[in-house]
């Protein structure tokens, strides 16, 4: 096996220098990427499940790098290397225990059977379906097939049917009782894939945590999984999960104590903040932001906006400048805190400083600080090149 293409991802992202614009990806920009992705960041991309009514998902997925989309998911030779959905871990697998006792090891949480139903749900909505699915022994990873296949059903009953489904004891818990004794058969598994003659689609693999990181080197989050290409040497092509997936503490514990996982979430605050004001998303702006949130330094004479009354004073912006974006071109976290430098663009429609609509586009740069706490932005710092926007609208 090759070493992996990407090194080993240690709960954090390998892609921090971004620029946060949404860019909805269009069949007449990328013809064989469904209008349901999007890419909020240079690398990342987004799927999601239209709001039409039909079929309700809060969740999305979210996959790095955008840029593989057609390898990673437009093949029938790859492999989608999982692990098993998000478990109750207030219920820890007995000595020894048998792979099939289930009630003598963990299983998965209400939550993570909801998450799992989701993910199937927006496979099936991203035409990312398997063609067929093989599986370990263990009631968790059967358990996360059960609810995959649930969630498909929402969108495509007859599909959900179709998957065939395999056991395969070469995939259970390494060194568990009825355990794999190494991974050289699911390496062998993975290796022979050329895709499946009668049906289209990847192989999906659903396995364990200690399986896929002996094999891989990655360490994933429960339910998420890497994209591997046979035909490159085993290379990992990139990963996938739900944005709501997150760490364990069954494998994550040091990391869980650690400033890595609050700027990872910092940073991900940070990235919906601006892809919702970028995208005029207020909904999602609520979202990220603390209802006991703070920003200071919006105006010179004004000392501090509460959450309700700058999305109150949204609107005007946006008439004063139409189509508003801001780019980030450099960030920086540290314990939470977000520095984020960054240039604002727009075209000067309304009056904007006391200067009626000129008509012309404006950029010019700003810094913010964001601290954020328990998942939201509590209180945000920010400063604009006010001088530099008033001598472009007022000459």
């Amino acid at each position: 096996m090759s070493i992996p293409a990407m090194s080993a991802r240690m709960v954090t992202t390998f892609a921090l220098a971004f620029t946060l614009i949404p860019i909805a990806v269009g069949a007449e920009e990328h013809g064989s990427m469904p209008n349901t992705v999007e890419q909020i960041s240079t690398h990342m991309g987004e799927m999601t499940v239209p709001l039409d009514g039909s079929v309700e998902v809060s969740n999305s997925v979210i996959f790095e790098p955008i840029q593989s989309f057609e390898d990673m998911f437009l093949r029938d030779d790859v492999v989608f290397l999982m692990r098993h959905g998000p478990t109750d871990w207030s219920k820890l697998d007995k000595y020894d225990v048998a792979p099939d006792d289930c009630d003598n090891q963990r299983i998965m949480s209400e939550e993570g059977r909801a998450d799992m139903r989701d993910l199937g749900t927006l496979m099936a909505r991203n035409e990312i379906l398997p063609s067929r699915i093989v599986v370990s022994q263990w009631c968790r990873n059967q358990q996360t097939v059960s609810e995959l296949l649930e969630g498909v059903a929402r969108l495509d009953p007859e599909a959900a049917e179709e998957i065939p489904v395999e056991t395969d004891g070469d995939l259970n818990l390494l060194l568990s009782l009825q355990g794999a004794p190494d991974v050289s058969n699911l390496e062998q598994i993975i290796s022979d894939w050329d895709g499946d003659p009668e049906r289209e689609g990847p192989l999906l693999i659903i396995s364990h945590y200690t399986n896929i990181e002996e094999l891989t080197l990655f360490r994933l989050f429960e339910g998420e999984f890497i994209i591997i290409d046979p035909k490159r040497d085993n290379r990992v092509l990139g990963y996938v999960r739900l944005r709501s997936a997150g760490p364990d503490q069954g494998h994550f514990a040091e990391e869980l104590a650690s400033p890595l996982i609050s700027d990872e979430q910092a940073l991900d605050m940070v990235e919906r903040y601006y892809a919702a004001l970028n995208a005029s998303d207020d909904e999602l702006l609520s979202d990220v932001i603390s209802d006991r949130w703070a920003v200071q330094g919006l105006s010179a004479g004004e000392a501090e906006q509460a959450r309700d009354e700058f999305l109150s004073n949204l609107s005007e912006f946006r008439d004063a400048l139409d189509n508003p974006t801001f780019a980030i071109e450099d960030l920086y976290v540290v314990d939470g805190v977000v520095t984020v430098i960054g240039q604002i663009e727009g075209r000067h429609t309304g009056t904007l400083l006391g200067v009626p609509a000129t008509g012309r586009d404006v950029s010019f740069g700003a810094i913010a600080v964001h601290r954020t706490e328990d998942g939201q932005i509590v209180e945000t710092w920010q400063m604009a090149d006010r001088f530099s926007l008033e001598q472009q609208i007022s000459e």
